[in-house]
């Protein structure tokens, strides 16, 4: 009877153990499962309105604030427009859109663009706006005449 590891003679194993392996991966896995919703909760940050008391309502009435105008500012290939105003230049653009928010500066901002405006230019504006002083910028998909007849064609 050939026994190996009587005569003295070792045989390698060629078998790759893949148990801590395994460990390891998992281990990872819920590592990461567990961190990642702390992760994304600390990047985002959504604004949510604030729910009273049907007592509260009853006892302080208040005088209800009309929502203040958004400013819009519109990106074409013929220029720029704030609220429908044509600028010349993004930096004329920039100084009207400081003037506005002087005068109140929580109004929001929309930015929409046209289909053939890069979104570098897009990001732009938007960081000329945060740096004149807008406090919340957003963007707006405006349905063009292009897209109502896709839409509609057979």
């Amino acid at each position: 009877m050939d026994d190996p590891s009587q005569s003295g003679e070792v045989e390698e194993t060629e078998k790759i153990n893949v148990v801590p392996l395994a460990d390891l991966t998992l281990v990872l896995l819920i590592i990461l499962m567990v961190l990642s919703p702390m992760i994304t909760q600390s990047m985002i940050n959504v604004a949510t309105p604030a729910v009273k008391a049907e007592k509260d309502i009853e006892q302080k009435p208040q005088e209800e604030k009309k929502p203040v105008e958004p400013l819009l500012i519109a990106l074409a290939e013929s220029g720029y427009t704030l609220n429908n105003v044509p600028a010349d230049s993004l930096d004329q653009l920039m100084a009207a859109l400081r003037a506005r928010l002087e005068e109140t500066p929580d109004r929001p901002v929309l930015v929409t663009a046209d289909q053939q405006i890069t979104v570098g230019a897009v990001v732009e504006v938007l960081d000329l706006a945060k740096q004149n002083g807008a406090q919340k910028v957003s963007l707006l998909k405006r349905a063009g005449v292009e897209e109502s007849a896709e839409k509609t064609a057979p």
